[in-house]
């Protein structure tokens, strides 16, 4: 049987092993978006068909409840470190909840979009706010998943120290993550509510 110190000690190697992935995988992230920003900023140097372009309201309001999934997401987890992992499970669930609702508002602001007889082709400031956001949204799917996989480990009474520290490294994993891809978005529409508009 393991002793509390080494324990301990493993899970702070699980956490240094969630951490760096995470950190791994968001540098992939990073160089990914960075290229479509960098993109978008020196496309937005040549002004032939950069047309104004009215970002739909409903970015504001996707924007606020991602925000708040990822404040939920830290709540939750720091429930996970303090062993409670039944209010884990329902403040995760509510962080899960929110995050399709991001994507469900950012579909609908695209259809928006699309209805406002905006012309993609003439237009490669509105295309970059589908690029932004798909592209955006196929990540938070991925965050999902990881969301998904927590709820269903947490979902019943879990026995064991080993089973609840690799929760615990893989809840900091997630969120990391998600927090991550707040920042992102955050970026993102920040550029398309400013840039050269």
């Amino acid at each position: 049987m393991q002793s509390a110190v080494e324990i301990s000690a493993r899970e702070r190697e699980l956490n240094s092993l969630s951490t760096v992935t995470a950190i791994v995988v968001l540098g992939t992230v990073t160089m990914t978006f960075g290229a479509i920003i960098a993109v978008f900023i020196v496309r937005s140097e040549a002004p032939l068909f950069w047309g104004h372009l009215r970002i739909p309201r409903l970015l504001w309001a996707t924007t606020a409840i991602l925000i708040a999934s990822s404040i939920v997401l830290e709540k939750a987890r720091r429930k996970l470190m303090e062993n409670d992992q039944h209010r884990f499970f329902e403040l995760a669930a509510f962080a899960t909840g929110l995050g399709i609702l991001f994507l469900a508002g950012q579909v609908t602001a695209w259809f928006e979009l699309l209805h406002s007889g905006i012309v993609l082709a003439r237009n490669p400031h509105s295309w970059f706010v589908f690029l932004f956001s798909g592209l955006h949204g196929l990540h938070i799917v991925v965050g999902l998943i990881g969301l998904a996989y927590l709820l269903v480990r947490t979902h019943q009474p879990a026995g064991g120290p080993k089973y609840q520290m690799k929760t615990r490294a893989l809840a900091k994993g997630v969120s990391i993550f998600w927090h991550y891809l707040d920042f992102l978005w955050i970026v993102m529409f920040v550029l398309l509510l400013t840039w050269k508009r």
